[in-house]
């Protein structure tokens, strides 16, 4: 392994040069998991990386981790990051621990050079020497929030591909494709794409955008955006429209968050009822205490949540998601025909995490606004899908 000096990090920080470009991920799914592909060391290694805009610093396992030293119980193997197979890997001296929600990763921080539809770049990550994430299909993360929540000496790769004028524009895009669940030996229809969005391909009508908000209201963390109102609605029995009262929140009190590595759609607890019941349906508590189930028949679009996004309370930003944009995976509670309940607790108050189970019925578009750190102003782009490209 190539030991860190200074003669070494200058020449590591050179990016390959070029035009810049738009760049294109097939996404895989895998135990209902959505990943993408780079690959990664001189010679280029592939490694299956599970997508995730509400993190930072990408990872991937190390030779060892991959081995057996972590535990993998996905049912597909792991090919571990082999930092001494790699003329141009270089360990930048740090050890560090990534925190999230659902588990925990620690390894050194790596630089090395990542390889991606005819594009590579030098790019830094983690080596994930432990992990307890067991059941993802891949090989690690591949962290798409704001470089201000990556691990220290290392960096969101969109920003590093910014930074280094590799993408045409500072934003991103992702359409989901149809096959949810096992798209088997190669990616499916869905594809990231770096340095460019194609609403005009995959979108019915204009997108809508929302404004990115600040964490703390001092820097861009997460795709995330100011909340101001939910109203659901169904269709009743009589055939008319049944409208509840919104759900409304003071500036600042409430967020929506754009995370493609949460499974669900989730809300505050005491947002969770009063949704249930405007749409139509029983408590929360009804169906995972089996008293009602949720059948995939009933995601459709005789009910609706309706979203009202603004930072200043006078310019405002609305998106509908249907019951059908809400259907999740299938196989609740044993059975094929019954789909996960299409709102779950988030946890935290005033927190709406739009997660992969909408996110895959939609086009999103994450824009930076500017290639410049200081400059950025986010917005988050929300699609119709064309009849041709929903399921």
């Amino acid at each position: 392994m190539v030991r860190q000096t200074s003669l070494a990090v200058a020449a590591l920080a050179l990016a390959q040069c070029g035009a810049a470009a738009v760049v294109k991920l097939p996404i895989w799914f895998r135990n209902t998991y959505a990943m993408t592909e780079l690959a990664v060391g001189t010679p280029p290694v592939n490694h299956l990386l599970f997508f995730d805009t509400g993190s930072g610093s990408s990872w991937i396992v190390d030779k060892a981790c991959a081995d057996g030293a972590c535990r993998n119980g996905s049912g597909y193997p792991r090919y571990g990051y082999d930092a001494n197979a790699s003329s141009k890997s270089l360990d930048l001296g740090i050890y560090d621990s990534i925190e999230y929600l659902g588990g925990k990763t620690g390894g050194p921080a790596m630089a090395d050079m990542f390889h991606a539809d005819g594009q590579s770049w030098n790019q830094t990550f983690l080596a994930a020497n432990q992990t307890s994430w067991s059941f993802i299909p891949g090989d690690g993360f591949f962290g798409m929030a704001f470089s201000t929540i990556a691990q220290p000496r290392t960096e969101v790769v969109v920003e590093t591909m910014i930074r280094e004028g590799i993408l045409d524009a500072p934003k991103f895009a992702m359409y989901y494709g149809k096959e949810f669940r096992d798209t088997g030996d190669g990616p499916g229809d869905g594809a990231i794409t770096l340095g460019a969005s194609e609403e005009a391909k995959y979108v019915e009508g204009d997108l809508t955008w929302l404004p990115g908000r600040k964490d703390n209201g001092t820097v861009y963390q997460l795709w995330r955006s100011t909340l101001r109102e939910v109203r659901g609605r169904h269709t009743g029995s009589s055939c008319k429209l049944v409208a509840a009262e919104p759900i409304t929140y003071p500036p600042g009190r409430a967020n929506g968050v754009f995370d493609t590595g949460t499974g669900v759609f989730s809300v505050p607890k005491a947002a969770l009822d009063p949704l249930y019941k405007a749409i139509g349906w029983p408590s929360f508590e009804a169906l995972v205490g089996g008293k009602f189930m949720p059948l995939c028949s009933y995601f459709n679009s005789t009910w609706a949540v309706d979203f009202a996004f603004s930072d200043d309370g006078v310019h405002y930003s609305n998106i509908t998601v249907t019951g059908d944009q809400f259907r999740g995976n299938t196989g609740f509670a044993g059975r094929d025909d019954a789909c996960e309940p299409p709102f779950s607790e988030s946890g935290g108050d005033g927190l709406y995490l739009f997660g992969q189970s909408v996110l895959r019925h939609v086009y999103s578009v994450y824009d930076y606004g500017a290639t410049e750190v200081k400059d950025y102003k986010p917005r988050i782009g929300w699609g119709k899908l064309k009849e041709e490209y929903f399921a």
